[in-house]
């Protein structure tokens, strides 16, 4: 088993800059499309194996979004993403210079459908299916779907709430979580609401958000992360299954533009980690927890 922990490595779950704005804000007119892309990159320092060694990550992503009003506030869409996890090892240790495993891709394909029940009060569903894996992994193996359903309601003008679960199942497991959505305008300064979309990767989280500053916001957040892939037929489980949990801690800079454009500037934390590897058949191999890391994150969209 301690030669098996020599391969686990840190990894850094994707999906970092999604909201659930699309689901929390006002529905759209009849007949109105909207599109929006996103371009994200995020940089991960070292970070210590307590099975001995270090690994480095940069990832880079690319995600399209549209979304058409029907009538009675109603409105449906979609969204198709591509991520990159770019792995850097070091002094790991018995390994000859052999990386646990190559770069791990990631295609996301989701479905949105809104339906409003009345002028404060909408339910949601999205449907999605997930590629994670090795570029040689099994197609099959790499591939996770599911859904997550929801309902939100307007409380008053300055507070929306919300209620929703997921379930996913691939890659060896089933599971399931429930989330909250928070959209509080607190004051005039202050916003709660949530950093991530859910999904795969987990709920939703909460960040608080300084909205005082002309044309800039200001958050700081967190929630929990959950990211697993298939293992190609090369290594030390193959054809197995890889799996990252943490929580990332970060802060926020964002600048919104006339022309429609956002940019987000992120640093924080990857803290709380465990890493888990599982054989073909998605029994327990190994797992270890890791040291903190720094992490840095930069992303552009556009709406039009």
């Amino acid at each position: 088993m301690n030669f098996i922990r020599h391969f686990l490595i840190l990894t850094l779950s994707t999906g970092l800059i999604s909201s659930t704005h699309a689901q929390m804000g006002p529905p759209l007119p009849g007949g109105t499309t909207v599109y929006n892309a996103e371009l994200l990159t995020v940089l991960q320092s070292n970070a210590g194996l307590d099975a001995g060694g270090a690994v480095a990550l940069n990832q880079i992503g690319l995600k399209v979004n549209l979304q058409y009003g029907l009538d009675a506030g109603n409105s449906i869409g979609g969204s198709i993403g591509y991520s990159q996890d770019n792995y850097k090892f070091s002094g790991i240790p018995g390994t000859g210079g052999f990386a646990p495993w190559d770069d791990i891709q990631q295609w996301d394909f989701n479905l949105q459908y809104r339906h409003t029940l009345d002028r404060t009060a909408s339910l949601f569903v999205m449907p999605m299916v997930r590629y994670s894996g090795e570029k040689d992994a099994s197609s099959s193996d790499s591939l996770l779907w599911g859904g997550i359903v929801g309902y939100t309601k307007m409380v008053s003008k300055t507070l929306s709430l919300g209620i929703g679960g997921g379930a996913f199942s691939g890659l060896e497991e089933t599971k399931g979580f429930p989330f909250i959505f928070v959209y509080w305008q607190i004051n005039e300064d202050w916003r709660l609401s949530n950093p991530f979309r859910p999904g795969p990767s987990g709920p939703a989280g909460f960040e608080f958000v300084y909205t005082g500053l002309k044309d800039w916001e200001l958050g700081f957040g967190g929630g929990y992360r959950s990211n697993r892939f298939a293992l190609d037929n090369v290594g030390v489980a193959p054809g197995g299954y890889g799996e990252n949990t943490a929580i990332p801690l970060f802060a926020r800079l964002s600048r919104e533009f006339k022309s429609g454009g956002h940019v987000d500037l992120y640093a924080g934390a990857l803290v709380g980690g465990e890493l888990q590897l599982e054989d073909s058949r998605g029994r327990k191999l190994s797992e270890t927890k890791y040291d903190s890391s720094l992490l840095v994150a930069l992303s552009f969209s556009q709406r039009w």
